[in-house]
Order: structure tokens, then sequence, then C-alpha cells
């Protein structure tokens, strides 16, 4: 464990885990991004089949939503080389931490099985699996920042990082 986590009255601002503002922000933009290219998508695929044709900015919402994919594979790899990695040797915000870890991956796997699934039943549960998914990563990226500020509180209050 760094020094700076054994010593007193360090500022919880500075925590190993902590990730920059600009981090903060390339991390919200690309989320927010996904988000909101793929409720383009499934709101486009709703249309699609009540009307039974394609709108026509569903195309270019799938390219840039699926564009995505490479920018968010290594913002995972890098918060599990970084803020994950230290994260668990602290032993902070576990349980938000795990349930970030497990709805990213599962994006990633789901998106990645939608590009190459063959099966049109497989294609409708990885879809569906998707979609839950991608609305529980924003419920649970407030979770853990709303953790991660209480944890850090009570580390400033115990008088340790």
């Amino acid at each position: 464990m760094p020094e700076q986590t054994r010593t007193a009255k360090a500022d919880p601002a500075s925590r190993p885990t902590r990730i920059a503002a600009a981090g903060q922000t390339v991390i919200t933009l690309l989320l927010l991004a996904a988000f909101v290219s793929g409720a383009l998508v499934w709101w486009g695929k709703r249309l699609q089949l009540q009307e039974g044709v394609s709108p026509s900015w569903l195309l270019g919402a799938l390219v840039v939503h699926g564009s995505l994919n490479p920018a968010l594979c290594a913002l995972f790899g890098y918060l599990l080389c970084h803020h994950i990695r230290v994260g668990w040797q602290m032993r902070a915000n576990l349980l938000s931490g795990f349930f970030m870890e497990a709805v990213f991956a599962g994006q990633i796997l789901t998106g990645v099985g939608l590009y190459y699934a063959g099966s049109e039943a497989f294609r409708g549960a990885l879809s569906s699996t998707h979609s839950v998914l991608g609305v529980l990563l924003p419920v649970g990226l407030a979770w853990h920042w709303w953790s991660g500020l209480r944890w850090a509180r009570r580390q400033a209050e115990a008088g340790r990082t």
C-alpha cells in the first residue's frame, strides 16, 4: 500500500484511486456518447419493428455506437490496471466497484456477442441483456461515485486515506 495511505490526515482528494479531472471528463464523455447512441439504436430498432421501415438515422447511430467499442475496451483496461487494482488493495468501494466492473464487462461481452452472433434467438437474448446493462451502467456509476465520496469522508474523519 502506498505510504500516503498509512499516514494520518492525507487529503482524500489525493487518494491513489482518484481519477484526475481530465480522466473523469473523458470517461464521462465516452460513457455518455455510448449511452446516448445506444438509446438511439434502441429507439430506432423499436421504430423499425413498429413501422416496418428503418429510420434514416439508425445506421449512423449504430456506426457511432459500435465505433465507441475500442475506446471503451481501452478505458476498461486502463481502469483495471490502475483504478480497480489499487482500489481493491485499499479495500475501498468493493461492492459498488464490483458492480461497475461486472456491468462494464457485461456490456463489452454482449456487444461483441451482438457483432458476431449468428442465431437470431441468441441475438435477441444478447440484445436484451445489453440494453438492461446499458441502463444499469449510469446507475452503477452514480452509486460508485457516491460510495467513493462517502468512503473518502469516512477515511478523512478517521484520520487516514
